[in-house]
Parts: C-alpha cells; structure tokens; sequence
C-alpha cells in the first residue's frame, strides 16, 4: 500500500477521535510536561489525571516525524519491532502498515489508554501488534529476553533523562546487528537535550542522524 492512502486511512480515523468528546482517566508514569519536574517517586507511583481523548489522540505521531519513521522503517525492513510508548497506537500502526510483515511489541502504561490503541488496531484490521500494559522498567526486562534480537527500537515515553539513558543502555544488548533505536522528543525538554547528547557521546553506534524532534542511531 503506497504512503498516501495508509496516511489517509490512519489520519481519517484519528480524526475522528479527535471530533469525540470523551474524556479518559489516565495512569502518566512519564515526566508530564517539562514545567512539572516530577522526582523520580512522582514517575514510579504514576500520576492519576483526566485528558481529553482529542487531546490524546492528536499528540500521536504525524507530520514530518511520521515521515521520519516511515524512510527509516522502510529501508530496514525490521522483523522485529519494540516500541516504548503507545499511546493510541497510531505510530503502532503505521509502523505495521509499512512493515507488514514485521513483529511489533508495544508498552503502555495507562490500562485505559492501552484500551484505545488496541481498539485502533482492530478498527485497522492490524494483527501483527501485542500491546503489553504496565510501566515500562517492569514490562521490559522479561520482553526483552523474549523477543530478541530486536531490529527497530522506538523509543517515544517517559521523556525524562535518566529514564530515556537507561531504556537506551537496556535495550541496546538485544538490538541485533544493523539494527536501528530512534529517540522521539529529544528536543522537548533539557533533559531531553542532554540524554540526547549523551547517547551520541557514547559512541555505541555506526552512525546517527539529528532530525531535531528525533533522533536515530544505526548499530
């Protein structure tokens, strides 16, 4: 299926929930927005907020970003795919929608949230997507063992230095070889920016690339 009409189709949905007026009770384990500094505590015991379904759906991945994803997903062609953070599991399914072929493990750590995505990917008629619930230092270390070796890593949640530096330092062992990690909102916060600087500062890569709202790193 050409870009064009998986845009259209996945656009016209999310659209749709955009025009609804529901509003979801939410489970954030993430840092919230770069004004709240939340401690480490904060993020662990999750904090319990209401948002607009609208709202939810509109901050999935679109626009330039999608495109991003989609020539790196595409010249790589992953059989294997890990993403942290699911939201309403738009990124999920353009991702299956480009590489139908691919395995996609997705974490989500609001119950209620997990709901949606998984109801998008049926609406989609998507099957090669398990959405698994729960914060994402609890999930990962059994997943990882069990879908290894990974391809494509998304990494798109919590968005918090030190949580971003350690999924990357986990992960990174169960990436196979010419593998690919792809940081989103690198730029969102000075955490962010640091965590950024610091993956580059480590060398651990053949190559990366700076998109200024993601960045990738090919293994």
């Amino acid at each position: 299926m050409k870009i064009d009409a998986i845009i259209k189709i996945v656009e016209s949905r999310r659209n749709e929930l955009m025009h609804r007026a529901d509003v979801v009770e939410v489970i954030d384990y993430g840092a919230g927005n770069p004004q709240e500094n939340r401690t480490q505590e904060d993020m662990v015991l999750g904090k319990h907020i209401k948002v607009m379904l609208s709202v939810l759906a509109e901050t999935g991945i679109k626009g330039e970003r999608m495109y991003n994803l989609y020539n790196i997903i595409t010249k790589l062609n992953p059989k294997t795919i890990l993403e942290l953070g699911t939201c309403c599991g738009f990124s999920s399914s353009y991702m299956s929608f480009f590489v139908p072929d691919s395995k996609i493990y997705t974490i989500e750590g609001s119950p209620n949230i997990a709901t949606i995505a998984k109801e998008n990917h049926r609406f989609f008629d998507l099957k090669n997507i398990s959405v698994f619930e729960g914060r994402f230092d609890v999930v990962l270390p059994e997943l990882l063992n069990k879908i290894s070796p990974i391809d494509f890593a998304f990494i798109d949640g919590h968005h918090d230095k030190e949580a971003t530096l350690k999924y990357f330092r986990q992960i990174l062992p169960f990436m196979s070889q010419g593998g690919v990690m792809l940081f989103d909102d690198i730029a969102w916060s000075d955490g962010m920016k640091e965590a950024w600087r610091e993956i580059i500062d480590s060398k651990q890569y053949v190559k990366f690339e700076d998109y200024i709202k993601m960045g990738a790193i090919w293994l």
